[in-house]
């Protein structure tokens, strides 16, 4: 079967920057993405948290790059070498259905306290995951996607306080535990949403870990393996972290008048955090073309 997505010779995505090295490709896609998910954070798209909000966040992001952003894929794919794969494209439309059925009948996650909103943030990602409905581009298309549900719902996920290698190998093992040791990552950064600002998203996560994406996977196999039910940690995680009950209901620890005053204050700070990245936004974007890696031209009979 032909590939529809690689270049033949050259084994790189075609892209519509004419990139002909993977990792310059790469570095491109990260820059770019950046630089729109910026935009996002100033200007959220407006959706209904239904498949076609995901495609629109999607297409945001990556159309610059890539000319089926927002299609679904057509291609087998799976998450490295975790002995998984993720939904086959012929079962993607019926699943994707039965997803986004769920998170709207169960309003947005909207009204729970942090245990509920945590557990069920973390079976709606671990869905996701498996879908995996893009080629390319899906973790960061869901990260801007949660992060806009989790706010519309009254919570926020500080994404600087989450490990890239620990939260991709709990997002794939969802397809084992149905999300358990998802949510025991997540929990202790997600707050009430008037503690986060939206420009917290393009914070993080951050990528330095002492265990690699493989590590976490191993601990986690044997974590589940284990008879108790403690949470799932790792050595080098945060100590405050741990001092984050994740039972903890913010809502009867804090006063409806505090919470009032402290979110008119976050909207203060956060109008003018939004106006300076607004203007950062631009910025980057005048830079993009100027930052990008160059483009390599294969040379000989490809040409």
């Amino acid at each position: 079967m032909t590939d529809p997505y690689h270049d033949p010779e050259t084994h790189v995505l075609r892209n519509r920057l004419g990139y002909t090295d993977a990792q310059a490709l790469a570095q491109a896609e990260t820059i770019v993405a950046a630089g729109h998910m910026a935009e996002l954070v100033v200007r959220p798209i407006d959706g209904r948290f239904d498949f076609e909000h995901l495609q629109a966040i999607h297409r945001a992001l990556l159309s610059d790059i890539y000319s089926w952003a927002g299609e679904i894929r057509t291609v087998a794919t799976s998450p490295g070498d975790l002995g998984i794969a993720h939904d086959p494209p012929e079962s993607i439309a019926a699943e994707s259905e039965r997803i986004f059925r769920e998170i709207a009948e169960g309003d947005y996650l909207r009204g729970r306290d942090h245990e509920e909103f945590t557990t069920g943030l973390a079976e709606h990602w671990g869905d996701m995951t498996s879908l995996h409905p893009f080629l390319d581009g899906n973790s960061r298309t869901q990260q801007v996607f949660f992060d806009q549900l989790s706010h519309e719902a009254g919570w926020g996920i500080d994404w600087r306080e989450l490990s890239v290698p620990a939260l991709q190998s709990a997002r794939n093992i969802a397809y084992l535990d149905g999300g358990t040791v998802l949510a025991d990552v997540i929990g202790p950064a997600v707050r009430p949403a008037d503690e986060v600002p939206p420009h917290a998203l393009l914070g993080g996560p951050h990528r330095e870990a002492d265990l690699t994406m493989t590590e976490h996977w191993q601990r986690m196999l044997d974590h589940l393996d284990s008879d108790t039910r403690t949470p799932y940690t790792w050595p080098g995680r945060d100590a405050a972290q741990h001092d984050t009950d994740p039972k903890t209901n913010y809502d009867t620890t804090t006063s409806a008048r505090e919470h009032e005053e402290r979110g008119a204050a976050l909207e203060r700070e956060t109008q003018v955090q939004r106006e300076a990245e607004r203007v950062r936004a631009a910025k980057r974007l005048q830079e993009i073309r100027r930052n990008l890696p160059p483009i390599t031209r294969p040379t000989g009979p490809h040409l």
